[in-house]
């Protein structure tokens, strides 16, 4: 197996000669292997950047693959690395004039900023903002500072946009949508979890794809490790050494540990290895879940990883969403992206278990009302984008 992994051909599918496909193959996997992206601002009406004075003193690491791409972003940080108590609030064309009053917050997930409601990865897609917009909606975007950050930082910035979108369209409730990661933000907040409590001023809630019960993707598809490694993807990996040319090198910032780059992503961990068995033909596929020195590879395991992010999933689960609010929940049954495999050891669109994005048992309790849980044959990346899950999410918030 060793020599498999580390001679032709697989060697030479990852070499650098090949780099330019495993780029096109991580994004369209959902990675985003290095995009830069050029001219983002002709998508909004303005941008601000704003401050939180709770998260002043926070320090959130970054890498070279977690870093800002899109050059627009950047400048309106100011910086690829921005502090972690600013967010950028992206107005939509028609923000205060169209005719869907109740103002709609879109909310990015990992390694996702406010391009990526609308041409995603510059894959030309017309995106979830752009169609909503067309439909009448007055809608805004958030970029959080950091792509993969800690998901309580992220629940402030989240509360201090609801708060400018609320002072700047005369409403005291908003409707919220997030995609993956950026409903972790968005439940804790919800949940009065976050510094700031919640304040009754979110009327509905839509989560596209939010791993409502967590996930363990990374630790679940070693292989995918590898092109993450190989390709300079924002993704974040359950290895913290890897085997190359020869040699196990330390990549402790690309990882999921302490000492990464990537400060929230522990945070979503849950294991799911009891329902949906592991694929053994993966390299490394037991000392990558639950830790060892493989044969490529070193990780700490999964529990040692959800322990660093402080067991969240289940926290938030007993938490709940508080009295008032509408939630939706919706979930993608399509594991392939272009033709090539996600995560295929479960129903699920390719990242999120289905099981997961479903989970409700977490969201009510409190008074929170479930108005509709749906599984559409999209992938987690085509949440973003695809025309069913426009038309979805306008039936979520005109019914």
């Amino acid at each position: 197996m060793f020599d498999f992994f580390t001679r032709p051909p697989f060697f030479e599918f990852f070499n650098s000669a090949t780099n330019d496909l495993i780029q096109n193959l991580s994004r369209s996997t959902f990675l985003g292997a290095c995009v830069e992206y050029k001219n983002s601002s002709r998508f909004w009406d303005k941008i601000e950047s704003r401050r939180v004075a709770g998260c002043s003193a926070a320090a959130e690491l970054f890498c070279n693959e977690s870093q800002h791409r899109d050059l627009d972003i950047i400048a309106a940080f100011g910086s690829a690395t921005p502090d972690s108590d600013q967010y950028l609030l992206h107005f939509a064309p028609g923000w205060n004039s169209n005719r869907q009053t109740v103002p709609v917050l879109l909310v990015p997930g990992a390694g996702l900023d406010a391009t990526s409601f609308n041409d995603l990865y510059a894959m030309e897609y017309t995106g979830l903002q752009q169609q909503l917009t067309s439909l009448g909606y007055r809608v805004f975007v958030l970029t959080f500072s950091h792509l993969h950050g800690d998901n309580y930082i992220q629940a402030e910035q989240l509360a201090a946009a609801i708060e400018r979108v609320k002072e700047v369209s005369g409403h005291t409730k908003i409707d919220i949508i997030a995609h993956s990661k950026g409903g972790m933000a968005a439940r804790l907040y919800l949940s009065n979890m976050a510094g700031t409590g919640y304040r009754d001023d979110v009327r509905r809630y839509v989560m596209l794809g939010t791993p409502n019960l967590g996930l363990d993707y990374s630790f679940r598809t070693p292989l995918f490790n590898y092109a993450i490694f190989t390709s300079g993807s924002s993704g974040v990996m359950a290895w913290d050494r890897v085997m190359a040319f020869g040699s196990l090198i330390d990549v402790t910032e690309r990882s999921i540990y302490e000492g990464g780059a990537f400060p929230g992503q522990s945070q979503m961990l849950h294991r799911w290895d009891d329902e949906y068995q592991l694929e053994k033909m993966q390299p490394d596929w037991w000392t990558t879940y639950y830790g060892g020195l493989g044969l490529i590879s070193h990780s700490y395991g999964i529990e040692e990883a959800m322990a660093y992010g402080g067991n969240l999933i289940d926290q938030m689960n007993q938490a709940k969403l508080e009295d008032g609010i509408e939630f939706s929940v919706l979930a993608g049954d399509k594991s392939t992206f272009h033709g090539m495999p996600g995560d295929e050891t479960g129903p699920g669109d390719g990242i999120v278990f289905v099981d997961s994005a479903l989970y409700t048992d977490g969201l009510a309790g409190r008074g929170a009302r479930l108005k509709e849980k749906t599984v559409l044959s999209v992938n987690h990346m085509e949440l973003l984008y695809s025309r069913r899950v426009a038309r979805w999410v306008d039936s979520q918030l005109t019914t």
